[in-house]
């Protein structure tokens, strides 16, 4: 007499943290909020010090809006500073505009000291019966510097091919700190910020009702792809 073989469908196993997209929060969170940046011609918006400077603005303003760690940049968590706790959840896209990028020395080592402004015209907040823009300029200035316990290291990277956010850790081999741009010549980027920044409207009034949710433009310059080695 033949024995029939019992069978039975496969199971398809279920993805662990391990296996799950690490990037599907940041990629959802790109279609709420995006971050532009303009800066001047002899500033390199993907110079590395420049890419960290860029890298910890975005996620600090994504960590304000989300109170959500899984919606910063890769290996921001290890560089972050405690220095904001409110949650200001907001949309549309941040302009950040580098006012200055200058090459110093801190502590007795290079460093580059990076002043911003920031527009958030383009951005609002919900309120029950529609949205309402709060802010419209802030500044914040930063020194970057090479860690002195190992270099940078930073994978291959495709520039043909942009994303809304980086997928390797940009702050490998960096040290980054708000700091207060203590000098008081004239024409400190600040000043600028305040009167002078190229097409900000400075007669809009700071708060305003807005009909509908701004609309999220496209990330500038967005990130380079990392090339898998296995490609």
């Amino acid at each position: 007499m033949a024995t029939a073989a019992c069978t039975s469908n496969p199971v398809e196993p279920t993805p662990d943290d391990a296996t799950a997209d690490p990037f599907a929060v940041l990629a959802a969170d790109s279609q709420v909020m995006s971050h532009q940046w303009t800066a001047p011609a002899d500033v390199d918006l993907d110079a590395p010090e420049i890419q960290v400077v860029r890298a910890y603005a975005d996620s600090e303003w994504n960590l304000i809006r989300t109170a959500d760690y899984a919606a910063t940049y890769p290996g921001y968590d290890d560089v972050a500073e405690d220095r904001f706790k409110n949650l200001n959840p907001r949309t549309g896209t941040i302009v950040h505009n580098i006012l200055e990028a200058r090459t110093t020395t801190h502590l007795g080592r290079p460093a580059t000291e990076v002043h911003i402004c920031i527009d958030f015209m383009n951005t609002a907040q919900p309120l029950n019966d529609g949205w309402i823009r709060k802010e419209s300029l802030g500044y914040q200035s930063f020194r970057v510097q090479q860690t002195n316990w190992t270099s940078p290291s930073t994978p291959p990277l495709d520039y043909s091919r942009r994303m809304p956010y980086p997928t390797w850790n940009v702050f490998d081999g960096w040290e980054i700190h708000g700091m207060i741009d203590r000098r008081k010549d004239d024409g400190l980027p600040w000043s600028n910020c305040l009167s002078a920044l190229p097409g900000f409207d400075y007669d809009a009034p700071y708060t305003a009702r807005v009909p509908a949710p701004p609309t999220v433009e496209p990330f500038y310059p967005g990130w380079p792809t990392a090339i898998d080695s296995g490609e």
